[in-house]
């Protein structure tokens, strides 16, 4: 991982960090909540073979501006999209993990001409864990002001089931960027934003369930076997609603799937967006 590789943008305003490799049609990459560019980088040194890959930190993750706004879906859609087309004005194929999959389904259901094909990863959807709608309370960012590396570690081992997956340099970028200036407080935001006690925002939620019927494009949904972050009921339920949609589980493989299993990743999606 060598950030000597980092680009910038200003996107809305906002500095944007991202990567790019490679050459052929256009595949953008979306990290999830705490996200960061790097957990694509395994996949992106195959996949860059055939297409011209581009990954980014979102606004308010990794090494991306943090700008002083409401980090809901929609935003954090627009800021994708005007990132996108200032590289082009054609469709691109999109790949989005966890939280980035919902933008990224956000995205072609607010702007249809823009995706060709969509891969998503252990998205979410109705199902949000309870701690996670605990953490959608306004007094809990109020007693976390740094996360210790223990709890990093735990939580490596919570969202990556192959042990010699959970390396020292995943704990490093983990721990750094979760503890940069903003990026704490920009994940309760997404909760707070998104999430309540009851689950995701009722009219999020129902916004998703009338749009994802009407999806017209190839929609490939992947989750995992043993993913203890986001229960896998989601891509079900996803699978269900897209009509145009394909799903294929990973076993023995945990949350950050893209980056565990990058290499069945990488054959699933070069397959499909053949």
């Amino acid at each position: 991982m060598n950030c000597s590789n980092d680009k910038t943008k200003i996107i809305n305003g906002c500095l944007i960090r991202y990567r790019e490799a490679g050459k052929g049609p256009l595949l953008f990459l979306v990290h999830g909540i705490a996200g960061f560019l790097e957990e694509w980088e395994p996949a992106m040194e195959i996949l860059s073979e055939k297409y011209r890959v581009i990954a980014l930190d979102l606004p308010g993750h990794g090494l991306s501006e943090k700008p002083d706004i409401e980090y809901t879906v929609d935003n954090l859609t627009d800021y994708l999209r005007s990132f996108i087309l200032s590289f082009t004005p054609e469709k691109i194929n999109l790949a989005g993990h966890s939280l980035g999959g919902s933008i990224c389904l956000n995205l072609v259901l607010r702007y249809p001409e823009i995706v060709k094909r969509l891969i998503i990863i252990n998205s979410v959807f109705e199902k949000i864990p309870l701690y996670i709608r605990l953490a959608s309370s306004s007094f809990i960012p109020r007693l976390i002001m740094r996360v210790p590396f223990f709890i990093i570690k735990l939580m490596s081992k919570r969202s990556i089931y192959k042990k010699n997956r959970i390396t020292p340099e995943w704990e490093h970028f983990s721990y750094v960027y979760i503890n940069t200036p903003g990026n704490i407080k920009t994940m309760f935001s997404v909760i707070r934003s998104n999430i309540s006690l009851r689950g995701i925002n009722y009219e999020l939620l129902d916004s998703f369930r009338n749009g994802l019927k009407q999806i017209n494009i190839p929609v490939l949904i992947l989750f995992s076997e043993k993913d203890r972050i986001v229960p896998k009921s989601n891509s079900h339920q996803l699978n269900k609603l897209i009509s145009t949609s394909k799903i294929i589980e990973f076993k023995n493989c945990g949350h950050e799937l893209q980056y565990e299993d990058y290499q069945q990743f990488c054959r699933e999606a070069e397959a499909f967006l053949r």
